[in-house]
């Protein structure tokens, strides 16, 4: 294993900056699994790749080892790059798309795989090979699995190679301060495949892509069907506010690894019904887009459903507003003024970056806000300090600086949960004023959620409990905390009523 002391300078370095980046641009990172990840030996880190160059960040961040990355070879093309990123041990991959005539400097670097993992250290792949935000896990290349058995052949199946799956799930990659969820899978053990690898290697090394492939998949909402991606979110946003109102007084609001489990099942249930019975996906679909038809014609949406306000809470909130909207300006208005020039410079680079401007891709927007957004603070906080300094000296200046990032935040903050409070004041209004068509569209709500309900105790029968008719089907077992991805029979089901398939939106 790679101590402190052997690691290089860059790659401590780039390290402990992308750590205080991602705890920047993340509100939150939740990561189960994570007694699954070896501290030493050799081990290949697999992951989904739905967020171009942010992915390796958060996986390096993740692993807490160094990771030796294999990426693609035109990141190699400027010798200044170039020489950062081997001196991080970061190995160039040739994609036949890039250059065909390169493929063949392809076994330089798979030795240079076989390397890494003798010395037992770790390595860091996408085997999908390309990033892109496609709602599933594409089908991925057989390199992870050749590396793995063939450098186990190589030292005689002594080695002890695991592969660990990794999920990632980005809840909106595209906003600044979002959250993310890191699933980490059941490693691979290399050494099972010795007997198959020996009478057929290229079966083998088949045989064990196909299972990574479904590991990942286990990880991540996978939706199979792009076109049902709709369908799927609307579903989601049906249940938005259910598991809330079931859950318990003092549970708060559930997070993003609370709410994994109901939304992998929704995409399981749609992906399985789309395949065998795709009527009945077009059925449900065709009723939940009649009911968002009839909130959109009401001006409703499914917030105020859950909603019982009163006049005197309603006013209890104004006040609050207010109260809030005062004490808060003055520091949310410093905290704007020193730091929206970056905070804009950033958000514009994500935005009008050349992939998401000509070609509609998601997955650099993320990237170009979070190295714009350093470069920006970097140019601009020091320059706005030399300009304290220069005007009112050295203690002035000192106070200054250190200002900046929490009232850059308190700004961030106030902002949003000023829109919050003014969310939820317009929809309280709303709902007093409109009971009876709030009382209607929750019937219409009501009657999807008895649709979905049926379809999630059959889709229970026939797929996760074969033996579902020795159970009650209204009833799914509680548990407080979600299973292992991969290792749940059904999802925990929220205390109160009978359960249903609900999601709820973290935060």
């Amino acid at each position: 294993m790679a101590t402190t002391a052997n690691i290089p300078l860059p790659y401590r370095f780039a390290a402990a900056l992308v750590h205080l980046m991602l705890k920047i641009y993340f509100r939150s990172i939740e990561a189960t699994g994570r007694e699954r990840i070896p501290k030493e030996g050799p081990a290949i880190f697999a992951s989904n790749h739905p967020n171009s160059t942010v992915d390796p960040f958060v996986l390096g961040n993740l692993v807490g080892r160094k990771l030796n990355f294999m990426a693609m070879s035109t990141f190699f093309e400027r010798k200044p790059v170039a020489w950062f990123l081997s001196r991080c041990g970061v190995i160039p991959i040739h994609r036949r798309q890039d250059d065909p005539a390169k493929m063949d400097q392809n076994v330089r670097s798979f030795a240079a795989a076989f390397r890494v993992l003798e010395a037992q250290e770790a390595i860091g792949i996408f085997p999908e090979g390309v990033t892109h935000d496609d709602p599933q896990i594409r089908k991925i290349k057989t390199g992870t699995a050749r590396i793995s058995l063939e450098v186990e052949a190589k030292n005689d199946f002594r080695l002890a190679v695991r592969v660990i799956p990794v999920g990632l799930n980005y809840i909106d990659k595209t906003r600044f301060r979002s959250y993310l969820l890191i699933n980490v899978g059941e490693p691979i053990e290399a050494k099972t495949y010795e007997e198959a690898y020996r009478k057929d290697p290229q079966a083998a090394v088949n045989a064990m892509t196909e299972e990574l492939q479904r590991r990942l998949e286990a990880l991540i909402v996978n939706l199979e069907e792009p076109g049902l991606k709709r369908l799927q979110r609307a579903i989601e946003e049906i249940f938005l506010e259910r598991v809330q109102e079931v859950a318990a007084p003092n549970e708060g609001r559930k997070g993003v690894a609370d709410t994994f489990v109901w939304r992998k099942m929704i995409a399981d249930c749609v992906n399985y019904y789309a395949k065998h019975d795709p009527d009945r996906v077009r059925a449900v679909g065709s009723q939940v887009q009649r009911y968002y038809r009839v909130a959109r014609r009401m001006r409703l949406n499914n917030e105020l459903l859950e909603q019982q306000p009163r006049w005197g809470a309603l006013w209890s909130a104004s006040a609050k507003l207010v109260i809030l909207g005062i004490l808060g300006l003055p520091i949310a208005l410093y905290g704007t003024i020193n730091n929206y020039v970056p905070y804009r410079l950033a958000k514009l680079a994500g935005m009008r970056n050349p992939y998401y401007r000509d070609r509609g891709d998601k997955t650099k927007i993320s990237i170009y806000s979070l190295l714009a957004g350093v470069v920006a603070f970097l140019i601009f906080y020091p320059i706005q300090g030399f300009l304290v300094w220069f005007s009112f000296g050295n203690p002035a200046a000192i106070i200054y600086a250190l200002s900046l990032p929490p009232s850059g935040f308190f700004a961030l903050g106030y902002t949003q949960r000023l829109k919050a409070y003014s969310r939820g004041l317009s929809n309280a209004r709303l709902h007093l004023k409109n009971r009876q068509l709030i009382s209607l569209l929750k019937k219409r709500r009501d009657e999807v959620l008895a649709t979905l309900d049926a379809v999630r105790i059959s889709y229970l029968r026939e797929v996760r409990h074969p033996r579902a008719q020795d159970r009650d089907p209204d009833r799914v077992p509680t548990s407080d905390h979600p299973p292992p991805p991969g290792e749940a029979t059904t999802p925990p089901a929220p205390a109160g009523p009978p359960a249903r398939c609900d999601q709820s939106r973290p935060g």
